[in-house]
């Protein structure tokens, strides 16, 4: 029990990793860390788009300051400037005026009524109302904290549309989101929200209170214009305010005259961030024209990173280091591909960073060190099928040397596995005693007739048996092995006999190809042993005979040059496999009349014409209902509409996707 649960620890271990760094990438830090690298990746990738024109900026800059000649602190002008401009703006046509400035205090008294005059004749101004935390005694050593909303001058507020705050950091700094609502004031909207209330009165804003800056480019993206244009000469920018939403506030084009700038994903190499009036014109731009970035709800991220790392790492535990490198590789480009296109043509944000760079090696090297374990117990399987029985002519050899050969050697092997029907059936049923006697004379007439056929026995477990013929050649495959087979037939038809009332009838599937067969270890201790892949791919072969119908499965590498005895089924892909291959069974009291329809109706489906095929199989199918393998395409082919994407490639190039491992 205990070796048991170990080995299921083992086995989960991986996923519970995976699944507690995907629930990470969905925290505060996992999404901090993905802004930061990720988001800001996929801004440069994808480069600027152009910004709605209806949405202007009218800059408040050292160079206006000096053209209209005025202080270069815009907090020392006469307010009068500001009520010129909204009485251009006004003759213009613009839309709606929206000021990111703060005025707070009195000035010359003849520039505040100018200013307010200004805007209640304009009727379409919006103020900056600042938001700020004040400590409140409440006496008896109490002190509260609160949020308060600070308006502008009560004649100006009182002039204007409306008055709404625009949260940005107190710290110039890096922003991602811009808020809809003030988080500490329930009730009241911030600026871009009200500029976007304003134009539709029926549009309901999002139900969340923040959303992700869609950026349009570097600082200055959105259309600018200087202010001392505006009031100078209005005719050079009519047709970029006409009809338009303009916000006026500090937006420098120089770093040395930047006042409030914030980092972006496009801060230029100069140092040039983007203003805060430009973030305010960005947020209402991306409500206006429904782009802002959208978010994978957390629960749905954190389970596309968790499939996307067990993908990761089931390619890796799987597949042979270089097979497995070049996947993921497909995948994480796949991915990274996935994450491109859906943020420029959909305005979606997928987990890039912590979904591809950090998930990739995290899950294929968890991927590896299993497989590297993997490969450790299979082997030590290996190990108990070769530490106590070698070849004759292996012992022959280690006498005459005195010592263990020096080098392996590479052998062209055939393999055979068999597989005995009703096994787990019989375990049930059988007590362990009697289960191990009627077990020991299944062996031996199986191993005996193989020992006949001299191959060598490679493992024996429960009710399988792997043997090896190393040294044969492809050419000499079929005709020394038909014999083996034949006499194992016979052996288990004998067996059966017996034992009628636990009859085991038995599956074969053989499969050739490049092993290397010799003493393998260091020091004290080496084994006798083959390493390949064909053994682990001859058992899957031989598992293929229950899914169509048959009793032994030949692979075109053991068949070179099929004769009478032997029937072709086609070409065959297994799962995880990329190169097809062609598959025969040996021929026993089928009519001749089948066996040629048969090969009629293969060879169109490997031509493509799988209408016609599976006409001729569903024919074949009624007409010979004993036979299993046309049964089994037959039913293939029946419904191909239904089948996976991947298996319709598979079939439209006449190859027969098989379901199972």
């Amino acid at each position: 029990m205990l070796i048991r649960f170990r080995r299921w620890l083992v086995m989960m271990l991986p996923a519970l990793l995976l699944a507690l760094y995907a629930v990470w990438t969905s925290s505060p830090w996992g999404v901090a860390l993905e802004q930061r690298l990720g988001l800001e990746m996929l801004f440069q990738l994808r480069g600027e788009r152009p910004a709605p024109p209806a949405v202007v900026v009218a800059a408040v800059t050292r160079e206006s300051a000096q053209a209209l000649g005025l202080p270069d602190k815009p907090h020392q002008w006469s307010r009068a400037v500001h009520a010129q401009a909204v009485e251009r703006l006004h003759a213009l046509g613009a839309r709606l005026l929206v000021f990111d400035i703060f005025f707070e205090q009195p000035r010359d008294d003849a520039g505040d009524q100018a200013f307010a005059n200004a805007l209640r004749t304009a009727g379409n101004v919006l103020l900056f109302a600042r938001s700020d935390r004040q400590l409140i005694d409440l006496g008896n050593g109490t002190v509260a904290d609160r949020q308060v909303l600070l308006q502008p001058l009560p004649p100006l507020a009182a002039a204007a549309l409306y008055t709404a705050p625009l949260i940005l950091p107190k710290i110039p700094a890096r922003v991602d989101r811009f808020f809809l609502r003030h988080p500490a004031l329930p009730g009241h909207v911030t600026l871009p929200a009200r500029v976007f209330m304003q134009l539709h009165p029926d549009a309901a804003l999002p139900a969340t209170d923040e959303l992700l800056y869609n950026f349009y480019g570097p600082p200055r993206s959105v259309t600018t214009i200087e202010y001392a244009d505006l009031i100078q000469q209005p005719q050079w920018v009519a047709t970029h305010v006409r009809d338009a939403v303009v916000f006026i506030g500090y937006s420098a084009s120089y770093q040395h005259d930047q006042r409030d700038g914030f980092y972006t994903a496009f801060t230029a190499q100069t140092g040039l961030d983007i203003s805060g009036v430009e973030l305010a014109a960005t947020a209402f731009a991306n409500l206006q024209d429904d782009s802002w970035l959208r978010e994978l709800p957390p629960l749905v991220s954190v389970v596309l990173v968790w499939l996307l790392g067990m993908l990761v790492f089931t390619l890796a535990r799987k597949l042979a280091p270089v097979a497995s490198a070049l996947l993921i590789m497909t995948v994480a480009a796949g991915f990274s591909l996935l994450c491109y296109v859906l943020f420029t043509t959909q305005n979606l944000w997928l987990p890039w960073f912590n979904g591809v760079l950090l998930l990739t090696p995290l899950a294929g090297g968890l991927g590896m060190w299993l497989r590297t374990r993997e490969l450790h117990l299979q082997k030590m399987r290996l190990q108990q099928a070769f530490g106590k029985y070698l070849p004759v002519e292996e012992i022959r050899r280690l006498i005459e040397q005195h010592d263990l050969p020096a080098s392996q050697e590479h052998h062209h092997s055939v393999c055979l596995v068999t597989d005995a029907q009703g096994y787990s059936r019989l375990s049930e049923q059988l007590a362990p005693a009697e289960l191990a006697r009627l077990m020991q004379d299944y062996y031996s007439a199986v191993i005996g007739a193989i020992r006949n056929g001299k191959g060598l026995i490679s493992d024996v477990a429960g009710d399988g048996i792997i043997a090896l013929w190393p040294h044969l050649e492809p050419t000499a495959a079929w005709s020394t092995l038909a014999p083996v087979i034949s006499e194992i037939q016979h052996a288990v038809h004998q067996f059966n006999e017996r034992h009628p009332e636990h009859c085991l009838p038995t599956r074969m599937g053989l499969h050739a190809g490049e092993i290397v067969l010799g003493h393998f270890g260091a020091v004290d201790h080496y084994e006798f042993r083959a390493m390949g892949d064909i053994v682990n791919t001859t058992a899957r072969l031989e598992g293929v005979n229950k899914q169509i119908g048959t009793q032994v499965l030949l692979s075109e590498d053991c068949v070179p040059n099929p004769d009478e005895k032997t029937r072709n089924l086609g070409r065959f892909r297994f799962v995880g496999k990329d190169k097809p291959l062609r598959l025969y069974t040996t021929v026993s009291t089928e009519p001749p009349q089948l066996l040629q329809q048969f090969d009629h109706a293969l060879t169109e489906f490997e031509r493509g014409n799988r209408a016609t095929a599976a006409q001729l199989f569903r024919d074949l199918s009624a007409r010979y209902p004993a036979d299993a393998p046309s049964q089994f395409l037959a039913m293939l082919l029946e419904n191909p509409a239904r089948r996976q994407d991947e298996n319709q490639q598979w079939l439209d190039a006449g190859v027969i996707p098989l379901s199972q491992k």
